[in-house]
């Protein structure tokens, strides 16, 4: 074994260990990061609700002023927010919504924070629960088990063709025989994981296999990318990568009670982006699937131009250097 696959063997199981310990020590934060509340309200009071909310420690809460509470509730059932305040001061209870479709923890939480501030006005709140959860799928566990899976097959699709091809191909056939065993592969998994998931949720298939195969694919190119820039050893990088930085969603918390940096990090990794949009259409109507759709989109785009890339520059060595 060369030198640099050593060396390249031993930073990934380096790297491996840090990311591991560093999930050990993570767990939910006390607090949300800036979770999104809408608030309904006469223009005075709506704004120093608005102010107070965004002023709180740590900005657990990010709210923004709505005209009606029709916005309000769509906005929670569209997934745009966790929590929406609507206030009638011809009474002192304020109508709050929220989705329990979003975690029990989660909008524990975020009505925490709303209590606080509405008993430091005098008032109080009643709540009302516009996206319950379906029963078995506290967390939605089902939707986080969906994105993983198609992650791990992404990345056993790409272990089975380097065992069947090698760590790269040398010929532009040999790379779009990869690419398009990769894809059919996604397609036809992704077909069935889709056909279960409508299933289950009781919605159409097509967004599901959408998200499904694009979330197979990118892990997919992924790790065929970095096995053509370190050889086998990238399918260890690839694991860090694509498997062990999911560790967060064993917790089942809602990535906006997830530490830092995976708060931040995980929705634009391949696992994040397939559970944000597995989410969506389970539980939100799929309205907010096009952020993660483009996500998985561009892993795969940024994989395959990589592998590309790296196949040519191969080549040149190798002309230069026969």
């Amino acid at each position: 074994m060369r030198r640099a696959q050593v060396l390249t063997i031993v930073l990934v199981g380096l790297l491996q260990l840090v990311v591991i310990v560093t999930l050990a020590l993570a767990g939910p934060e006390e607090d949300p990061h800036a979770a999104p509340i809408r608030v309904v309200a006469p223009a005075v009071v709506g704004a120093f609700v608005v102010e107070r909310a965004n002023s709180l420690q740590g900005r657990p809460v990010e709210a923004e002023a709505l005209s009606t509470p029709a916005e309000a509730r769509d906005s929670v059932r569209g997934g745009r927010s966790v929590a929406a305040i609507v206030v009638d001061l011809r009474q002192e209870t304020d109508r709050v919504y929220v989705a329990s479709a979003n975690g029990t923890r989660l909008n524990q939480m975020v009505l925490a924070q709303i209590t606080a501030i509405e008993s430091s006005y005098g008032r109080s709140i009643a709540v009302t629960d516009l996206v319950p959860v379906r029963s078995g799928d506290a967390d939605h566990w089902h939707a986080y088990v969906l994105a993983g899976t198609c992650v791990v097959v992404g990345l056993g699709v790409a272990v089975l063709i380097t065992w069947r091809r090698g760590p790269h191909a040398e010929t532009l056939t040999g790379g779009s025989w990869r690419l398009a065993a990769s894809a059919a592969a996604a397609v036809v998994v992704g077909g069935v994981l889709a056909v279960l998931a409508a299933a289950y949720y009781d919605t159409g298939i097509a967004a599901w296999w959408l998200v499904m195969a694009l979330t197979i694919l990118a892990g997919a190119t992924t790790t065929l990318a970095l096995e053509s820039l370190l050889g086998v050893p990238g399918i260890g990088v690839a694991t860090t990568v694509l498997v062990l930085s999911a560790a967060p969603m064993v917790t089942l918390a809602h990535p906006l009670l997830l530490p830092e940096p995976w708060a931040t990090l995980t929705q634009w990794l391949p696992h994040g982006a397939g559970r944000d949009a597995a989410t969506s259409i389970a539980y939100f109507g799929g309205g907010q699937i096009v952020r993660p759709v483009l996500v998985l989109v561009v892993w795969s785009v940024i994989s395959v131009v990589t592998t590309a890339v790296a196949r040519r520059e191969r080549a040149r060595h190798l002309a230069v250097n026969p």
